[in-house]
């Protein structure tokens, strides 16, 4: 027996309406603070353009005010004036000490408010500007689309508005445009929500696409762009301030024995139990990065040479008590590693990094399965790794 028409008819509203309040929902807070910084920014950068067009549209419309009512255009063109000027600072970055939801709403409630107020003077000026004042708040929707500070820097001019049609109207005038001017706010409310809609999945699309970019797609690891992009800076800064800061490069021993006796799926496993090892013996600010192959660079900024020595055999035994299952039965491996510290003859990222890197070379010919610490000059020359 079919499901009654009405009932499939309530489903499919539900559905779509589980569908929408997903499209808005908040996300984690980390990338909900993101993604409000990110639309804070793109406001910073409408201000300084958007703002001085809507003082000059403001003012210019001081034209209107002559024609439809020239007693009046003196005082009006004045107002107008005065209260662009009055909102003009918020245009410029840094010319106020707001942030950008204040100078937002600096800028709204100076510029409409102009507006409401001088039509207030006119003939029938309320009636006539209502489609102007109307639309401001849909322009707002889509500068603002977060509804909750859209509706903050919409309330002073809505409230100016309703406040001074009870003045100057009466009788059906007054009811007309109050009515037509709180139908306007839940509409513009809806292009607000639709707006935001659409910059929450355009910001989430980005995020994901930004994350594969930076994390190896296997591992999950850095991947070796983002890990010298980061390392770079984090070595600027050291030196600037003086502060240590410790490389240790890691190389799985004999791990193309492993993908020839065992297979690549086997070989993957591997890749992924190293690097959960590793990130369990890492701090929250140390990174771990993939060169390539089988080669993983970890980045510990504010660590001590001891202390990078420390974690590095932390890593070691944490991987070589790994088991790694495979068809022909759990599979042990162990890891070498080479550690070198920022200091005057590695001063620069690719120095010591081929520092790490030598040093992870003598680790390997001295028999693997251990660390070994960067002298001072090595690193001078590249150099190929023995096999495994």
């Amino acid at each position: 027996m079919s499901e009654p028409r009405s009932r499939r008819f309530a489903a499919s509203c539900s559905d779509r309406w589980t569908r929408a309040r997903a499209q808005i929902a908040p996300f984690a807070p980390a990338k909900e603070r993101a993604f409000d910084a990110r639309i804070d920014d793109d406001i910073a950068r409408l201000l300084p353009v958007l703002g001085p067009v809507l003082g000059l549209f403001v003012v210019l419309f001081g034209v209107w005010d002559a024609w439809i009512d020239p007693a009046h255009a003196g005082l009006t063109l004045r107002l107008r004036v005065a209260l662009v000027l009055l909102g003009a600072p918020a245009y410029v970055p840094g010319c106020l000490r707001w942030s950008v939801p204040r100078r937002c709403a600096a800028v709204y409630a100076t510029h409409v408010g102009a507006m409401t107020i001088c039509a207030a003077l006119l003939r029938d000026g309320l009636v006539l500007a209502l489609p102007g004042l109307t639309g401001a708040l849909f322009v707002l929707a889509l500068v603002e689309p977060r509804p909750r500070r859209w509706l903050v820097t919409a309330v002073f001019s809505a409230l100016l508005f309703l406040g001074l049609a009870g003045l100057v109207l009466s009788g059906a005038l007054l009811v007309d445009a109050v009515l037509l001017y709180t139908l306007s706010i839940p509409l513009a409310g809806g292009v607000a929500l639709v707006t935001l809609a659409l910059r929450r999945r355009a910001f989430a699309a980005e995020r994901a696409l930004l994350e594969e970019t930076r994390h190896d797609s296997l591992t999950g690891a850095l991947s070796r762009g983002y890990t010298t992009d980061l390392a770079r800076h984090d070595v600027a800064l050291a030196q600037r301030h003086a502060r240590p800061l410790a490389v240790a490069m890691l190389d799985i021993d004999h791990f193309k024995q492993v993908n020839d006796t065992h297979g690549h799926a086997a070989g993957d496993l591997v890749l992924c139990a190293v690097v959960r090892a590793c990130r369990r013996c890492l701090r929250a600010t140390d990174y771990l990065g993939r060169l390539g192959g089988e080669e993983f660079v970890c980045v510990m900024p504010e660590v001590a040479a001891a202390d990078a020595m420390a974690c590095a055999e932390r890593i070691r035994k944490e991987v070589a008590a790994l088991r790694v299952p495979t068809e022909s039965g759990a599979l042990r491996i162990t890891v070498s590693l080479g550690v070198a510290m920022l200091d005057r003859d590695h001063d620069r990222w690719e120095t010591l990094l081929r520092a790490a890197d030598a040093a992870l070379y003598r680790a390997k010919t001295a028999g693997r399965d251990r660390i070994v610490l960067a002298a001072p000059d090595e690193g001078a020359c590249a150099r190929a790794h023995p096999p495994g």
